[in-house]
């Protein structure tokens, strides 16, 4: 069908003019280029306004045509290029598609667009991402209408002309993965820029040197570069920046200025700066950290090398909006107690954290908690006290115990909930297929689906499938004879009712066998959840749980994601702790 439609647009297209591509106002095909690239340079002006081509392996010699240069030189009214594997040649002087709006090249293997100047009043996009070849950028003073600059993976790019820095339209420039490159222009005037990415250029050693206000730019990302000193004009120029992002520097030591004049920053992530010696503010000089903004609402100081007093015990009472708070990978023992205090917190991430203790009083609002990987931890208050909380990661002994407290307790017990801990003790009968009878009063009685899988290793993805059953047969396989086994690591999570009432025959007249299946090496054991309360029809609205919080809105994954087969009336639950 897909080729039909682009047979049928290619015959509107060529016209009254079949056999002449250079009356084509849209070309594509790959005979029609190699047409035009027999006329050579002396072909007359042509129509073409759309000049688009994806160069497979069977294409390579094309890539390599002498001529591709002058046919597009010769195309005066062209609006938009996407040329995939441009060839070597530059574009030639009278190469002026004052038209042109996009130039989009992808692996071009030029050293240079173009020499010198050349004015292209109306383009807006200038992507030329994994042009291995590219040297250097052109004269962007002849390009005052750019709005997007993208030159990902231009691993020989070296020099980024200093006319950028000028720059009054451009909004976005992405610049990573540029190996060579070793410094971004100083930033003059670049009133409209919004995002700037130089990640991965690791031999970018010197911030860029910003000499005016940047009102509209809200993302900076600098992770993985060689950058040493953040200097001070990043609070005094950016006070709008929402993201900042300078993970995995390691050559990072300081940070200058008062980030208190970031009013509007809400992420910023110091992962892997193990290096950073302080933060100079206010002229005073701060071990580690600094008083960080209000704004913050996602802060990672994962890997960090912090321990014992690198954290001072006021720097979280003016968090009043910090909802997600990675300390992972640290050499703390202990953790202030004001981290109580965080009212608005709802994932706190300890794993890793070989040396802590104690586990500290937590925010009453606390929805997500890892602890997992905390070798030393030996006091855990009583997680049941947290009404919020659904997802616990915690590597100790503990059992489902845990959950069914956190249910007890729980104001929402009609949502998903998931705990992970490792150390099973052998107990119970964990198979590959478990037969459930619902009893007649399910619906009345009890709220959902207790599911505790156990193996051998920490799957972070699995797949349980729920079939309807006809006949009240047992298809249990199990694992061997005392169906007892030493698995490792456990993982309990909580399916409430509610969840299933999308699926036409899961519904309160249903009272025949269900069969829940896992795909994963391992053993799995279903029970019934009794309700506290009649949970309601389950066919009336969902409840709102925007109390709970989940960590989609960051990483844009689902710990559980429900699909319906109409097919064969078969439910499969994609569990991802």
């Amino acid at each position: 069908m897909h080729d039909l439609v682009e047979e049928m647009a290619h015959y509107i297209v060529r016209g009254a003019h079949p056999n002449h591509p250079e009356k084509h106002s849209r070309i594509w095909k790959r005979e029609d280029i190699a047409y035009l690239c027999d006329m050579g340079a002396d072909a007359l002006p042509m129509e073409t306004e759309v000049l688009a081509f994806r160069c497979f392996y069977e294409d390579s010699d094309l890539s390599d045509a002498v001529g591709v240069s002058d046919v597009v030189a010769n195309m005066k009214k062209l609006r938009w290029i996407h040329f995939d594997k441009y060839p070597g040649s530059s574009f030639p002087s009278n190469f002026q598609p004052r038209e042109l709006g996009c130039l989009e090249l992808y692996r071009s293997q030029q050293k240079e667009l173009w020499h010198g100047y050349k004015h292209l009043p109306k383009l807006k996009i200038l992507h030329l991402s994994g042009s291995e070849n590219l040297i250097t950028t052109p004269d962007f003073k002849g390009l005052p209408c750019l709005e997007r600059l993208i030159l990902w993976s231009c691993v020989s790019l070296e020099e980024i002309h200093p006319s950028i820095g000028y720059h009054k339209r451009l909004v976005f420039v992405g610049m990573n993965f540029c190996a060579r490159l070793k410094r971004f222009p100083p930033i003059i005037h670049m009133k409209k820029l919004e995002t700037l990415y130089l990640s991965h250029c690791k031999q970018v050693q010197q911030f860029p040197d910003i000499q005016s206000n940047m009102d509209s730019l809200v993302t900076l990302d600098l992770r993985h570069t060689g950058i040493e000193i953040i200097p001070p004009s990043v609070g005094r120029f950016c006070t709008n920046l929402v993201s900042f992002n300078l993970s995995d520097c390691p050559r990072l030591k300081r940070i200058e200025g008062n980030f208190h004049l970031l009013k509007s920053l809400k992420d910023l992530n110091l992962y892997g700066c193990m290096g950073l010696q302080s933060f100079h503010q206010d002229q005073l000089v701060s071990l580690k950290l600094p008083q960080f903004p209000r704004s913050l609402m996602k802060l990672d100081l994962s890997n960090c090398n912090l321990g014992d007093g690198d954290i001072p015990s006021d720097i979280f009472c003016e968090l009043l909006n910090l909802q997600l708070l990675n300390l992972s990978q640290n050499n703390f023992s202990r953790l202030p107690s004001v981290l109580s205090q965080i009212s608005c917190l709802k994932c706190l991430n300890l794993s890793n954290c070989w040396n802590l203790v104690e586990l500290p009083d937590l925010p009453s609002r606390i929805a997500i908690l890892r602890v997992d990987g905390c070798d030393s931890l030996e006091i855990v208050r009583d997680l049941s006290d947290y009404k919020w909380l659904w997802k616990v990661s915690l590597w100790r002994r503990v059992n489902k115990r845990l959950l069914l407290s956190m249910l007890e307790r729980n104001a929402a017990e009609d949502r998903f909930m998931s705990v992970e801990h490792s150390y099973v003790e052998p107990s119970g009968i964990f198979t590959k297929s478990v037969t459930l009878q619902l009893p007649h009063n399910w619906y009345s009685e009890f709220s959902g689906f207790l599911l505790s899988f156990r193996s051998h290793a920490c799957n972070s993805d699995m797949l349980i499938t729920i079939i309807k059953q006809e006949m009240s047969t047992d298809h249990s396989e199990k694992f061997d004879k005392d169906c007892r086994e030493p698995y490792k690591y456990e993982r309990v999570g909580y399916v409430p009712f509610s969840s299933l009432r999308h699926i036409p025959w899961f519904n309160p007249t249903y009272t025949q066998n269900i069969s829940f299946q896992t795909h994963q090496g391992g053993g799995l054991n279903v029970e019934l959840v009794r309700s506290k309360s009649k949970i309601g029809d389950l066919n009336e609205r969902p409840i709102d749980y925007s109390e709970c919080w989940d960590e989609e809105c960051y990483n844009h994954t689902k710990t559980f994601e429900i699909i319906y087969d109409s097919k064969s009336s078969e439910i499969q639950i994609t569990w991802d702790h």
